[in-house]
C-alpha cells in the first residue's frame, strides 16, 4: 500500500458492503463511494484534470468532500481543500497561490467562487446541490482510468498559518499520508466497528488525518456541515458514535447544553481533543455530565498527528506521548537537547512530515532542521515521557481552535486610510478562550464598527477583532520593537 489510492481501494475491497459515509438521511457503502469516485474521476479527467493538476475543493463535510479528495488522488492529481468559512480575497489567494486549474463548489458557493476566481483562468464546477453541473451516474464510470503514481508524489496542499503575514503551503506526498493512517491507526486502535463523527472541517489537517485514518480502517464516517450542539448530541446517541473529534470549544458547548433527559453516550470509547488547550474545567465537566473523558491529541499541518493521551486522567494537561513512529524533542535556545521538565521548543521527526514551504527557502532553513520540524511550541517532558505545551513562541492566535495569524489581519487593518498604526494580538478570558484583539492608533476620529465592518467579508469572521482599543501611541522598546506584552 504505496499511494491514497491504494488504501482507499484495499478498504473498498475489504468492505465493500459496510457503510462508508452518513450525510443527514443519506447513507452509502464503500462500494457506493468508489463507484462515485469513478464517476467524479471520469468528469475531472474529461475536463482536462490530470497528473499533477491542481484542484480546490471548496466544500463543507460531505459525501462529495469525500468523493472529491479520493477522484483528485486518483488522477494523480492534487487537492487544495479550502474552509468554506474563507471570504473572497481568501479563496483568491489559495486558488492563484496553488495555481488551480479547477475549483469544485456547491451551489450554495457558485457566485463566492465565481468572483474569488474571475480573471484567473480557474473553471468552477457545481457538484452539490441543485443546480449541479456533475451528478454521480454509475454509467459514466467506464471510461475512468487509474493514473500511474508513486509513493513521493504530491497528494494536496494545506496551508499552515505562520509569521510571513500570508498562509505557507505545505506539501504532503502519498507516502506522508499513508504513513500518517499508520501511525494514527496503529496507536488509537482504530477498526472497521468505529463510527466516526467528523463536525471539525475536513478541509483542515485535523479534520483531514482523522478522514485518512478512518478510510484505511473501512471505519463508517458521519459527517456534519457544522457544528450543531443538538444534532451533535442526538447523532452520537442515535448511531452508536464511537469517535468524536472536536475542538475544546465544541466540548464545552455540549456539557453546557441543556437536555430535558439524560442522553446515552456510552458507545463513545474516544473523545478527541485538539486544536486549542483542553481547560480542567471542560475537561471534568465533559465527563461529569456523560461519563468519558476527552484525550488531548496534538499535530500540525506540517507533520499531521504528532501526539495523543490516552489515559492518565491526573495528567489531563498532557498531549501524552508520541504516536508510532513519530519522535519528540524538546531543544533549547543553544540547540542542546532540554533536560527531564525543562521548557523547550518542541521538535518533531515523522515519516508523515513535509520537507518544507513552498517558496520560503529561509524560513524552511529555520523550522526544518536536522531531520525535524521545529513547531514554534513551548514544552516539557517529564519523566514518564507525557510531553506538556505550555505557550508558543510564535504570535498565532487560536480562537477555538481556528489560527489566526496576527500579521495577516494587521496588514488589512493597515490598509484603512483612517488607520495610523495596528497591532493585533490574543487575549484570553478567565476561561482560557482567546480573542482576537486591535490596539490602533487612528488618523482622527474612529468607532470600532468601523474596523469590524472594514474587515467583514475581507477575512474570515474568526480573524475579524472582537476587542478594539483605540490609543494614542503603541508602546515600542527603545530599538523600536513593538512591547505587545503591554497591550494585553
Amino acid at each position: 500500500m504505496n499511494t491514497v489510492s491504494d488504501l482507499f481501494l484495499s478498504t473498498v475491497e475489504e468492505y465493500s458492503d459496510r457503510v462508508a459515509i452518513v450525510e443527514g438521511d443519506r447513507r452509502i457503502t464503500y462500494r457506493t463511494l468508489d463507484l462515485m469516485v469513478r464517476s467524479l474521476s471520469s468528469f475531472l479527467s474529461s475536463r482536462g484534470i490530470g497528473y499533477g493538476d491542481r484542484v480546490a475543493i471548496l466544500l463543507p463535510n460531505s459525501i462529495e468532500f469525500i468523493t472529491s479528495f479520493f477522484s483528485i488522488s486518483s488522477l494523480g492529481a492534487i487537492s487544495v481543500p479550502i474552509n468554506v468559512a474563507y471570504k473572497e480575497d481568501e479563496i483568491r489567494f489559495y486558488g492563484s497561490h496553488s495555481q488551480i486549474k479547477i475549483l469544485i463548489t456547491e451551489d450554495r458557493l457558485k457566485s463566492v467562487a465565481e468572483n474569488a476566481t474571475a480573471g484567473t483562468g480557474t473553471t468552477v464546477f457545481i457538484i452539490k446541490g441543485n443546480k449541479a453541473d456533475w451528478s454521480f451516474s454509475e454509467g459514466n464510470v467506464e471510461n475512468y482510468t487509474k493514473a500511474s503514481i508513486n509513493p513521493g508524489d504530491e497528494a494536496i496542499y494545506l496551508y499552515s498559518t505562520g509569521s510571513t503575514g500570508k498562509p505557507k503551503r505545505v506539501s504532503r506526498t502519498h507516502f506522508n499520508l499513508i504513513a500518517l493512517a499508520d501511525n494514527h491507526t496503529q496507536t488509537i486502535g482504530w477498526t472497521e466497528m468505529d463510527r466516526v463523527l467528523f463536525t471539525v472541517p475536513l478541509s483542515h489537517t485535523y479534520g483531514f488525518g482523522n478522514l485518512i485514518s478512518a478510510v484505511k480502517v473501512g471505519a463508517s464516517m458521519y459527517v456534519l456541515g457544522e457544528f450543531n450542539r443538538n444534532k451533535v448530541i442526538d447523532i452520537i446517541e442515535s448511531e452508536s458514535i464511537t469517535v468524536f473529534p472536536a475542538v475544546p470549544f465544541m466540548l464545552n458547548v455540549i456539557a453546557e447544553t441543556f437536555l430535558p433527559k439524560p442522553r446515552d453516550f456510552s458507545s463513545l470509547r474516544l473523545i478527541i481533543s485538539a486544536g486549542a488547550p483542553l481547560s480542567k474545567e471542560t475537561f471534568d465537566k465533559f465527563h461529569e455530565r456523560f461519563g468519558i473523558y476527552p484525550r488531548q491529541f496534538y499535530g500540525s499541518t506540517e507533520t499531521g498527528v504528532i501526539s495523543i493521551n490516552l489515559g492518565d486522567e491526573k495528567r489531563f494537561d498532557s498531549v501524552g506521548f508520541p504516536v508510532k513512529n513519530v519522535e519528540v524533542r524538546i531543544f533549547r535556545e543553544d540547540g542542546g537537547e532540554a533536560d527531564i521538565n525543562e521548557v523547550g521548543e518542541i521538535a518533531v521527526k515523522s515519516p508523515s512530515m513535509t520537507t518544507g514551504y513552498y517558496g520560503l527557502v529561509e524560513e524552511t532553513k529555520r523550522v526544518f532542521r536536522n531531520g525535524y520540524y521545529f513547531t514554534g511550541d513551548l514544552g516539557k517532558i517529564d519523566e514518564e515521557g507525557y510531553i506538556y505545551i505550555v505557550g508558543r513562541k510564535k504570535l498565532i492566535i487560536n480562537v477555538a481552535g481556528n489560527k489566526v495569524d496576527p500579521i495577516e489581519v494587521e496588514n488589512l487593518l493597515l490598509n484603512h486610510p483612517k488607520i495610523k498604526e495596528a497591532v493585533v494580538l490574543g487575549v484570553k478570558d478567565n476561561q482560557g478562550n482567546e480573542s482576537v484583539k486591535a490596539v490602533i492608533v487612528p488618523r482622527g476620529n474612529m468607532v470600532a464598527k468601523e474596523v469590524y465592518d472594514y474587515c467583514k467579508g475581507h477575512i474570515s469572521d474568526f480573524k475579524i477583532p472582537r476587542i478594539v482599543e483605540f490609543r494614542d501611541q503603541i508602546p515600542k522598546s527603545p530599538t523600536g520593537k513593538i512591547l505587545r506584552e503591554h497591550l494585553k
